[in-house]
């Protein structure tokens, strides 16, 4: 077959170079380089609530990322952190339970041969090694009896009392136990049943913190103030958490039986960005707090470290920003934004800070990366164009098909 025509063919060929040409127009992509490693560190005034600074340096943050080639990294804790390790309790296994309940065979037997001094012994062995593992439905049978036994001990020394209170917490943690009237003696039964008529006995913690006035909080709710005595009904573990304005919060996780008692203290460490905002305030320069910022960068491995520090101005909140790169002792003050009106957003503060951190070293992103590429760099046209050009060629010669004229110009006549 022949073409007797070319206009057409010169169409589709000036759509095809006007496709390769825009093609070309985007230069090839070249590899961003890596975002830097930094600190971004958040503090506000003691005047300004918790949920307006969270509010607006979360928003501050969010708003860097966009205007900085910047990684994130969180500065490790610091080594005087104030909450201890918590270690899991575990729970007893079958061969534990088998030593359990050995040792308490052996007090009893002991108790019945009337050799109540080694049975006290045994008593407090198997005590021991029921509390080191986590309270069940599989130690606290063991612990019952453990109390009874030793209620058994008291009475037969004459001591009423702490028979009555041994019996006591036995029957808390076996509450369906009664006494076979066969086996025990009516000293015992009467003993047993007076124990019953106490009030319950719970655990009993005295917490003190220092410095003092503390919140407490047992699983998460709160319970009292320090120095302060808080009971616990729980009949497993325990997390008990103490927290003041400023400082790291602390605490540990326990087990505590009914009728225990113990004294928890606490030295409660400074929080970190407390710290900074009290050396910040003290000197508004920043320099005190250079030793600090080096040492959170040293053991982030960050390479800045930036810092806003939101106070009250005069008209409204105020964000100071400071910046100390590595090798630096002393952060620079870049300076301070007032806070615009709320219905205008965190855009422009959060502008004018990337400006100030850009004058002062911080890797910034180029415009075209913020406002997004132009429409001739779009894959997605040229590829719509190209597709168009080929289709109009494609249908254009498909058009000419029906006649049988090869002298009509602008048509494509083809000849077979």
């Amino acid at each position: 077959m022949k073409f007797t025509s070319s206009a057409p063919k010169s169409l589709a060929l000036f759509l095809s170079l006007i496709f390769l040409a825009g093609a070309q127009v985007a230069p090839p992509s070249r590899a961003e380089p890596p975002a830097e490693p930094c600190v971004l560190l958040k503090v506000s005034a003691a005047t300004i609530p918790q949920e307006v600074a969270k509010q607006k340096l979360g928003s501050i943050q969010t708003l860097l990322e966009k205007g900085l080639r910047v990684r994130w990294v969180s500065p490790k804790p610091s080594d005087d952190a104030g909450t201890a390790t918590e270690e899991a309790i575990p729970v007893a296994d079958g061969k534990a339970l088998e030593t359990i309940a050995a040792k308490l065979g052996e007090a009893i037997r002991l108790t019945d041969r009337m050799e109540t001094k080694k049975a006290a012994e045994r008593l407090a062995e198997a005590e021991t090694l029921a509390r080191s593992f986590r309270f069940g439905e599989t130690t606290r049978p063991f612990l019952a009896e453990v109390f009874l036994r030793r209620g058994l001990l008291a009475l037969w020394e004459g001591n009423t009392g702490k028979a009555e209170e041994m019996l006591a917490r036995s029957r808390v943690l076996r509450p369906e136990f009664e006494p076979d009237p066969a086996i025990f003696s009516p000293l015992f039964l009467a003993a047993w049943k007076r124990s019953g008529e106490r009030p319950p006995p719970q655990a009993e913690l005295f917490v003190s913190s220092l410095p003092s006035g503390a919140r407490i909080f047992l699983d998460g709710k709160e319970a009292g103030t320090t120095p302060g005595r808080v009971h616990v009904n729980a009949s497993g573990p325990v997390r008990v958490r103490v927290f003041a304005e400023g400082y790291q919060r602390s605490g540990r996780t326990g087990q505590w039986l009914p009728g225990d008692s113990e004294a928890l203290e606490f030295s409660l460490v400074r929080d970190r960005n407390a710290a900074l905002a009290e050396l910040l305030s003290s000197s508004p320069d920043g320099k005190e707090a250079g030793p600090m910022l080096s040492r959170m960068m040293a053991g982030s491995g960050a390479e800045r470290v930036a810092l806003l520090l939101l106070e009250e101005g005069r008209q409204g909140p105020v964000l100071r920003v400071l910046s100390q790169a590595r090798g630096e002792e002393t952060p620079q003050l870049l300076g301070t934004i007032v806070f615009p009106e709320e219905d205008a957003g965190y855009e422009p503060v959060a502008a004018s800070a990337v400006e100030m951190l850009a004058k002062a070293g911080w890797p910034a992103k180029a415009a075209a990366e913020t406002a997004g590429s132009p429409w001739y760099r779009k894959w997605w046209i040229w590829t719509l164009l190209g597709a168009a050009a080929a289709g109009l060629a494609v249908g254009i010669g498909g058009g000419g098909g029906g006649g049988s004229s090869a002298s009509s110009t602008g048509t494509i006549g083809v000849n077979f």
